[in-house]
């Protein structure tokens, strides 16, 4: 039996994640005060109880109990039921809320457990030491019971696919607790750097459709002497992490940068009302027509639930943003014409449709004008490239 542990912040994504039918959850154990009626119950009962603290920043302690597939015919569901209550009492939640599911999406047997680290009496569970410990517990509850142990490369190979779940379930958490208090994607952008972390868009120039989104996070923050950044796909994470699920809590980029463009280019016609005498100034319906006439299928777009350019842009548009593809260090050549690229440069590819129109009243055409931050912290080590699901090269 081997155990990795993971801190996070809300309760709420990761019950979501457990407790997925789609994963074929099934309970094996649960605490006192757990109310397991459905994931909205089980979130509130941790979520009021953690709240008897108000120094604890981290109530939710996710543990994942990993078998070995030798073991299948001897995990029943009261065995596993004694592994969990067994391994929460030696580490010292013997006085917490939890609740335990074992998933059937992988070779080998595993069960989540979510722990609220705010106990019953309202203390904080101490985590100290907690991995040293954790592996020695798992060592002593193994030899036990009889558990099955891999040797040599067998154990290795065993030793590196939990490490790289581990690292999935990391990367999980802070995507889904990033995306719990964001309202915009420039928020995202900061609160999954909090995590080491960073998203980027698979964009296609062939096309020019804008395909998914994929994460990474920096090998410094895994903490298993990992060489090279990991890389997800956001449905790789979870099937919640999609694009178009993400659209529908932040926006659609494309929505969103035509209103900030729509803004500019009434803030343009404004200018050139300004500086322009009276003749000039009774053409300016030519130079300035309705913004929604003038980007007709633009317009419409806005109300569609995920961002696609395709088609949309002429000889001189894909002539720029060819351009600015060559110039964004940021850039990832992924294969099959499609790239990864930040969020700075998809708002500028977004706003090239828009900006011969802006720049008609002299004030330039910038994207920067939209705010959508910079990737400078990730420029230096994503010119190489990334392999989708797995590691960084």
């Amino acid at each position: 039996m081997i155990a990795k542990i993971i801190h996070g912040a809300a309760f709420g994504g990761v019950v979501n994640y457990v407790n997925d039918p789609r994963k074929n959850a099934r309970l094996v154990s649960f605490g006192d005060g757990i109310n397991i009626s459905d994931n909205r119950t089980i979130t509130d009962s941790f979520v009021m109880q953690s709240q008897m603290s108000g120094r604890c920043t981290k109530p939710v302690c996710h543990i994942i109990l990993s078998f070995s597939k030798h073991d299948s015919n001897k995990l029943t569901d009261d065995f596993l039921d004694h592994a969990v209550k067994s391994f929460l009492n030696d580490m010292g939640y013997d006085d917490n809320q939890f609740v335990a599911f074992r998933h059937y999406d992988r070779e080998h047997p595993h069960v989540h457990i979510i722990v609220n680290r705010v106990n019953n009496k309202g203390k904080v569970t101490k985590d100290s030491h907690e991995r040293d410990r954790s592996v020695k517990i798992c060592r002593d509850f193994t030899l036990r019971h009889g558990l099955y142990i891999a040797k040599g490369k067998e154990a290795v190979k065993e030793n590196r696919l939990r490490n790289m779940d581990y690292i999935k379930y990391l990367m999980l958490h802070g995507v889904k607790e990033s995306l719990e208090i964001s309202n915009n994607w420039k928020q995202f952008q900061e609160e999954l750097s909090k995590f080491g972390m960073r998203f980027s868009s698979r964009y296609n120039p062939k096309t020019q459709g804008i395909e998914g989104i994929s994460f990474s996070i920096d090998h410094n923050k895994v903490g298993h002497h990992m060489k090279h950044d990991v890389s997800f796909s956001g449905k790789q994470l979870d099937e919640s992490l999609t694009l178009s699920h993400i659209c529908e809590k932040l926006g659609n980029p494309v929505s969103i940068v035509h209103e900030q463009a729509h803004d500019m280019y009434e803030d343009a016609k404004a200018d050139w009302y300004d500086t322009h005498n009276g003749f000039e100034v009774s053409r300016i319906d030519e130079v300035f027509p309705d913004f929604d006439r003038r980007f007709p299928r633009l317009s419409q777009m806005t109300n569609e639930p995920t961002p696609d350019m395709a088609g949309l842009f002429n000889d001189d548009t894909i002539d720029a943003i060819r351009d600015i593809l060559e110039a964004a260090e940021e850039i990832t050549d992924i294969g099959n014409h499609a790239v990864h690229i930040g969020l700075a440069t998809l708002g500028e590819i977004l706003f090239q449709p828009y900006a011969p129109a802006i720049s008609t009243g002299g004030g330039g055409s910038s994207a920067s004008k939209l705010g959508w931050g910079d990737d400078d912290k990730y420029k230096r080590k994503h010119k190489n490239g990334i392999r989708r699901g797995g590691v960084h090269r």
